[in-house]
């Protein structure tokens, strides 16, 4: 069965979901500042430990209100298009205001991530592996889903921010020091 054995020795294709603010957050109270990561660097660094063909990237986060400070928006704008002219696929919603509290969140994001690695895994056979960037606990039932229907999930993250809940063993994880992002920093 020399069909058999060529799929075996194939690296297992690779898609990387990355949950953009929780990766923010994360990388910058890890490095002590917010430093401009490729995504590509970051998707071979953790391909290349897990010996995974990357197929796409998919960056998620929140768009911030225009009217609240146009300085931020744009930035944040200049940002997404230049994920996308590398080739990133960029999803995003809207923050959300709660005025009764003056405060914004992001809504519908992890949902979004969630369904998407379902969706891509389970239903579009796009994947094989999911590689989930973010230190949430939330994706646990929908990566247990994906699991159990015999596809992986790999979870990784600084440490700063990775949930325990994450690492216990039900998931391969790779957890990112300070000396991997450093490597992973555009030029």
């Amino acid at each position: 069965m020399p069909g058999l054995l060529f799929q075996m020795k194939s690296p297992r294709r690779a898609i990387l979901f990355i949950d953009g603010s929780n990766f923010y957050h994360n990388t910058k109270e890890t490095l002590g500042e917010s430093l401009n990561i490729d995504f590509k660097k970051l998707a071979n660094l953790i391909c290349n430990k897990f010996n995974l063909e990357l197929k796409q990237i998919i960056y998620y986060n929140s768009i911030p209100d225009i009217s609240d400070d146009k300085d931020v928006y744009y930035k944040h704008m200049s940002f997404l298009d230049n994920l996308k002219k590398e080739g990133i696929v960029v999803k995003t919603r809207k923050l959300k205001k709660i005025k009764q509290l003056n405060i914004k969140i992001e809504k519908g994001i992890d949902v979004m991530i969630a369904s998407d690695m379902i969706r891509e895994t389970l239903i579009k056979k796009e994947c094989d592996v999911c590689i989930l960037i973010s230190g949430d606990a939330d994706f646990i039932p929908s990566m247990e889903i994906i699991k159990e229907s015999g596809y992986e999930v790999i979870v990784s993250c600084p440490k700063i921010g990775f949930s325990n809940e994450l690492r216990q063993g039900h998931f391969r994880y790779l957890v990112l020091k300070k000396e991997d992002l450093l490597k992973c920093l555009k030029e």
